[in-house]
């Protein structure tokens, strides 16, 4: 049967074997995918960023196949391996690529903070997840570390694609390793070629944030990435001992990928409109918490709902036409109407330009005591308390590492980019703090805050 081709605005036509549509893509929980945006509320500033974790994940296995494909093009990396051992280990690669983001809760980040993470790997280990893990020898524990939204996406994956996953040879148990960048087969002494696919979903080069940073950038019109991902594709090798690295093809763009996973985390994701749409909607979803006397995401209702997005947000709009006087109907009249407030500076220049103080300890005072000096600060300004927020990046454990790490492969040697001398002095911008009040008494705020900063030398004040 020839494959199935799906059209993306990214990558072009994805080529999917017909089997995979049938035990994995059109699976009602991969397909709950089409109604979780990528972005959460960053739409409301770039009107574009309607994407969803659906084509995201589309993305990553189309990424992931292409360098696996290419891989298997070298001769080290065949040589002691039969066309069938690699047909394997593509197939689970691919498995774990298409789920790696199943477990997403509706609205992504903003979501994940209600899910029960203790009762999750409680459940895991009921499936014997962690058992396994140990039984092939890693010596940390994967789950223990792993994020809301993966202990989830395998709990998915063990649940809901078992059959499946064995109709098509794969082992359910390696594509959750695989998700928390294992592979068992690896670890139980196999082929080290499996080894390498597990990296190319979960390394410092691996093909999700390949795509989420190429798809953001694009997806959003933001534009302040200039990268060819085909080059990138074709760059990848792999060593026995080293693992997964790029060639020196990758020279003429690994520059621009270093800078792009920056500027798109910088000016998407930082951008202190869309800090704020997301601030507001994670706000909207502690005030439905606090009024249901429950959490507004749980992982049995994902699991046996399919609930999402749009499930959320209907439960929000109802709860405000219910409770026309509460502070959850006036943070929805704002989230709908986009009723933003002002923020005291847009930028880092702008920071440094108003706040006459050291901007880093600034910042730490600002963001460790952010609930006592919005509380303050209200006060002073004689508006209510939820007239003022001091908050950073929505998804603070996206913020860009280092990323001297970076692998690059010549002459036989692996190397990181510092390594090479390649990653050079930059002074990447890092993320500031936004403070966001009323129109009209930003000046008012900005030298009120920094008054109470130096009076107090960095405490809070009463």
């Amino acid at each position: 049967m020839p494959a199935t081709q799906l059209k993306d605005p990214v990558h072009g036509y994805v080529e999917l074997d017909p089997a995979l549509v049938d035990h994995v893509v059109d699976q009602r929980a991969f397909q709950r995918l089409r109604h979780v945006r990528q972005l959460s509320a960053t739409y409301l500033v770039y009107p574009g960023a309607n994407h969803t974790r659906f084509e995201h994940s589309l993305g990553v296995y189309h990424l992931a196949k292409a360098v696996f494909e290419n891989l298997r093009e070298q001769s080290y990396f065949y040589r002691d391996a039969t066309s069938s051992e690699l047909d394997d280990i593509q197939r689970t690669l691919e498995c774990a690529a298409l789920l790696h983001d199943v477990g997403h809760p509706p609205l992504s980040h903003l979501g994940e903070r209600f899910l029960d993470a203790a009762a999750l790997r409680d459940r895991l280990a009921d499936h014997g997840l962690q058992a396994a893990i140990a039984d092939a020898g890693v010596d940390d524990d994967p789950v223990a570390d792993a994020a809301e939204h993966e202990l989830l996406g395998c709990r998915i994956v063990l649940e809901q694609f078992p059959e499946s996953l064995d109709e098509l040879g794969v082992d359910p148990l390696d594509v959750c390793a695989h998700i928390l960048g294992y592979s068992l087969e690896y670890e139980r002494g196999g082929r080290w070629q499996h080894g390498v696919a597990a990296q190319i979903l979960h390394s410092p080069i691996d093909v999700d944030r390949l795509d989420y940073i190429t798809r953001d950038n694009q997806m959003t019109g933001a534009d302040v990435l200039s990268f060819d991902t085909e080059r990138m594709v074709a760059s990848y090798t792999a060593h026995p001992e080293e693992g997964l690295a790029l060639s020196d093809k990758a020279l003429s763009t690994i520059g621009n990928y270093l800078e792009g996973r920056i500027a798109v985390y910088m000016w998407v994701t930082q951008h202190h409109k869309s800090v704020f749409a997301n601030v507001l909607l994670g706000d909207l979803l502690d005030e439905l918490a606090a009024l249901a006397d429950e959490p507004p995401v749980t992982a049995d209702r994902i699991l046996a709902e399919g609930i999402d997005d749009n499930t959320v947000m209907e439960r929000l709009r109802v709860a405000a036409r219910d409770n026309l006087d509460s502070t959850l109907a006036d943070l929805y009249d704002r989230f709908r109407g986009r009723r933003f407030p002002e923020t005291c500076w847009k930028h880092r220049i702008a920071y440094a330009d108003r706040v006459d103080a050291d901007l880093d300890a600034f910042s730490d005072w600002l963001v460790a005591n952010a609930d006592r000096l919005e509380a303050a600060l209200a006060d002073d300004l004689g508006v209510p308390t939820h007239e003022v927020w001091i908050e950073q990046s929505y998804v603070p454990e996206y913020e860009p590492q280092a990323l001297e790490d970076i692998p690059i492969a010549y002459g036989g040697t692996t190397r990181s980019v510092g390594g090479w001398g390649l990653y050079g002095d930059r002074a990447f911008d890092s993320p500031i703090p936004f403070v966001y009040v009323p129109y009209g008494v930003e000046k008012r705020a900005t030298t009120t805050l920094t008054e109470w900063f130096h009076a107090d030398a960095g405490a809070t004040p009463d």
